[in-house]
């Protein structure tokens, strides 16, 4: 149901007027503005269950897109590509994020797509990342979007018996260039509604991979459900075929490096501009270098810093030389920002060699950048191999 699903609070937050220059965009007709605030979100709920299906269907599209892309990331993706100084101005007056996207919809559509990629991109959980050994100019590497795909389709239909049809949508930002590929994946039988009735209907939906290429760093990220053999597969296939190199990429690369946190000397220093109220190492788990199943993992429930942890190892004599044969292998830090009102807290998992679980949002962006100037996340260019 169209109510359920974009419950009253949503509304609460999109400016009438705002939603009313949309619904006149649409050749739809307006709402009346109620005289209190709650009549109006109850209004703007009714509506939209009151419209026709086809018509219903268009703004409900239209508002998931709003919703997807109204974070902090959303936003800043927005701005980002916008380039017109009066439109972000107009953005930045705005009340609520909702009605940010909302205007931009309206007055900005080609800047709609373009910042979905953009925010999804930014987010650093889904991906995994190798350093490569060639540096190619964007130009050069969108020119071999042809060439990817043959390469690409061949390995899906070869060991994975699908993507016989794959659509490759390129897209380039200041620092690195996205090609998200949508392969067509095996057919599935669905039971779906048809003007009101249940129908059984074969579908042929599509998955995504996503690549992203960093020219200057020297640095590609894929995101994708597939294993790690494949995994690495296709880290050769992009190395391949855009990036005209035919050696393997080099697998098990240490994009992070926990170990830091045990070193003598290590200390959370930081910018004061970054507003950080607190930080605390609340779990790191050491494996044992010669036997990965053998393992220790410390945990406290708060603290300060690295004190308590610190602690918890000399408690289970896991300090000094008998570390010699351990490695960090897994860490969760939690940081607590004087700003960003109630998103101020942020709890990062950081797992060997290179998965971090942080989103687009500004804190966690944040909380990213903090990583970077404490040399947990190792520098792209550092050879650590």
């Amino acid at each position: 149901m169209r109510q359920s699903f974009f419950q009253q609070d949503f509304f609460r937050y999109v400016d009438l007027d705002l939603f009313n220059q949309y619904l006149r965009s649409k050749n739809l007709p307006q709402i009346d503005v109620p005289d209190k605030k709650a009549d109006k979100d109850q209004a703007m709920s009714e509506y939209l269950v009151n419209l026709s299906d086809e018509n219903g269907d268009i703004v409900v599209n239209d508002l998931m897109v709003v919703r997807d892309l109204s974070s902090d990331g959303g936003v800043v993706a927005i701005m980002e590509l916008a380039e017109d100084a009066t439109f972000k101005q107009a953005l930045s007056e705005l009340t609520s994020n909702i009605n940010r996207v909302l205007h931009c919809l309206l007055h900005k559509p080609d800047l709609i797509e373009p910042a979905l990629k953009l925010k999804q991109i930014t987010a650093t959980e889904n991906f995994h990342v190798r350093r490569v050994t060639n540096s190619v100019d964007a130009d050069q590497v969108l020119a071999k979007l042809s060439d990817f795909k043959l390469e690409l389709t061949a390995f899906l239909q070869k060991e994975e018996a699908k993507g016989s049809n794959c659509q490759i949508d390129s897209y380039q930002f200041k620092d690195r260039v996205c090609f998200f590929a949508y392969p067509e994946d095996h057919p599935k039988s669905l039971n779906l509604y048809q003007n009101g009735q249940l129908n059984q209907t074969v579908v042929h939906p599509s998955f995504e991979l996503v690549f992203v290429y960093y020219p200057e760093l020297k640095q590609l990220e894929i995101a994708t459900r597939m294993r790690s053999k494949k995994l690495q597969t296709l880290f050769n296939l992009f190395n391949r075929a855009v990036l005209d190199d035919p050696q393997p990429v080099p697998n098990n690369q240490d994009m992070l490096n926990l170990d830091m946190l045990l070193t003598d000397g290590f200390g959370f220093t930081f910018d004061p501009s970054y507003q950080l109220d607190s930080i605390c190492v609340t779990q790191i788990r050491l494996d044992y270098k010669f036997n990965r199943k053998k393992r220790f993992i410390a945990h406290v429930d708060e603290g300060n810093g690295m004190e308590q942890i610190l602690e918890e190892l000399k408690y289970r004599n896991l300090r000094g030389d008998n570390l010699q044969h351990y490695m960090v292998a897994q860490a969760t830090i939690k940081l607590r920002f004087k700003q960003f009102g109630r998103s101020n807290r942020v709890t990062i998992l950081l797992t060997a060699p290179e998965k971090i679980k942080l989103n687009e949002t500004n804190p966690h962006q944040l909380a990213k950048k903090c990583l970077q100037d404490w040399k947990i996340i190792n520098e792209p260019l550092t050879d650590t191999e």
